[in-house]
C-alpha cells in the first residue's frame, strides 16, 4: 500500500488536481542531440519557460542539479534516466540506463522516464529494461513514464492508430504508469488508443513544426480524444518566445481553449 500511496502523491505533483491533466515541458534533448537550438544556455531557457503556468519539467538528473534553484517548489520533476542512443552514435534506439531510480529519488524527482522503441532490432533489450525499472519503481513508490515509440523494421506503419495502441498497451502491461506517445488521426479515431490504455496518455511533440496553428490544433484534437496532457520539447523551447508557447498549451490543456484562441495569445 505504501508504494501505491507514494506513486499517487508524486503523480499529484505532475497532474493538476483541478483538471486531472498536465503540461510537461521536455528539456532532456541534450542527452541525445547535444546543445541544439533553444537549450544551449540551459538556465536561461528554464527561466523563460518558468514564466508560464506549466506543471512539470522533464530533464536528466545531471541537468536538474544546474537549475534546481529555479524550479524548486514550483513544478513537478520527471527524471530522464536513459539515453545512450545519441544522434551521432551507432544506434539511436540503443537507449540504456544512464541513471538509477535511486538517484532520481535523491534529487527529489516526482517520476522517472525511459524510452521504449517497439518494433526495432533492440526491442527485447528495451522491454527487459522497462520491466526491471518498473519493478524498482514499484518498490520505491516512484511513477514510471514510458515514451512508447513504434519503429521499424518490424512495425511497418509506425504512425498508424493500431501501431500506437499496440506499443502503448505493451508498455502498460510491463508496468508504465504514464504513457508518452504520438497523436495521429481524428479525436474519434484516437479514442481507441486512450480506451486501450488504462493509464494517462500524454502527447509528445516531436520535431519542431513550422505551422504553429496546425501544431496547436493537433494538441486541441488530442485533448478532445481523452489524452491527459502533453509533454512537449522542441515546439516550446525552439519557439521564438518559449513562455508564450508553453502558456498557449496550458490554455488548451487546462482551460479547454481552442487552438485559434491559444494562437491569438501568441500575438
Amino acid at each position: 500500500m505504501s508504494s501505491y500511496v507514494g506513486k499517487r502523491l508524486r503523480l499529484g505533483h505532475i497532474f493538476r488536481r483541478s483538471t486531472g491533466r498536465t503540461v510537461i515541458i521536455a528539456v532532456d534533448h541534450g542527452r541525445r542531440y547535444g546543445p541544439i537550438s533553444g537549450i544551449e544556455r540551459f538556465r536561461s531557457t528554464i527561466e523563460e519557460i518558468m514564466k508560464a503556468d506549466i506543471d512539470a519539467l522533464l530533464m536528466t538528473p545531471a541537468m536538474l542539479e544546474h537549475v534546481y534553484d529555479i524550479v524548486e517548489g514550483r513544478v513537478g520533476i520527471i527524471a530522464r534516466i536513459d539515453g545512450t542512443g545519441t544522434r551521432r552514435g551507432p544506434d539511436e534506439t540503443d537507449d540504456r540506463l544512464i541513471a538509477t531510480v535511486d538517484r532520481a529519488l535523491k534529487i527529489g524527482a516526482d517520476a522517472v522516464a525511459i524510452m521504449v522503441y517497439l518494433g526495432c532490432e533492440r526491442e527485447v533489450e528495451l522491454l527487459e529494461k522497462m520491466g526491471m525499472v518498473a519493478d524498482i519503481c514499484d518498490d520505491y513508490g516512484m511513477p514510471l513514464v514510458v515514451e512508447a515509440i513504434p519503429r521499424g523494421p518490424y512495425i511497418k506503419d509506425p504512425n498508424s492508430i493500431d501501431s500506437i495502441a499496440y506499443s502503448a498497451r505493451i508498455c502498460v502491461e510491463y508496468g508504465a504508469d504514464v504513457i508518452k506517445t504520438t497523436y495521429v488521426g481524428t479525436p474519434e479515431e484516437y479514442k481507441y488508443v486512450v480506451e486501450s490504455v488504462p493509464v494517462p496518455i500524454v502527447i509528445r511533440g516531436g520535431a519542431k513544426v513550422e505551422n504553429t496553428l496546425e501544431f496547436l490544433k493537433i494538441i486541441e484534437r488530442a485533448i478532445k480524444s481523452g489524452a491527459r496532457g502533453v509533454a512537449i520539447g522542441r515546439n516550446v523551447f525552439q519557439y521564438k518566445e518559449p513562455s508564450k508557447m508553453a502558456q498557449a498549451l496550458c490554455e488548451i490543456v487546462h482551460k479547454n481553449a481552442t487552438a485559434d484562441d491559444a494562437y491569438a495569445l501568441l500575438g
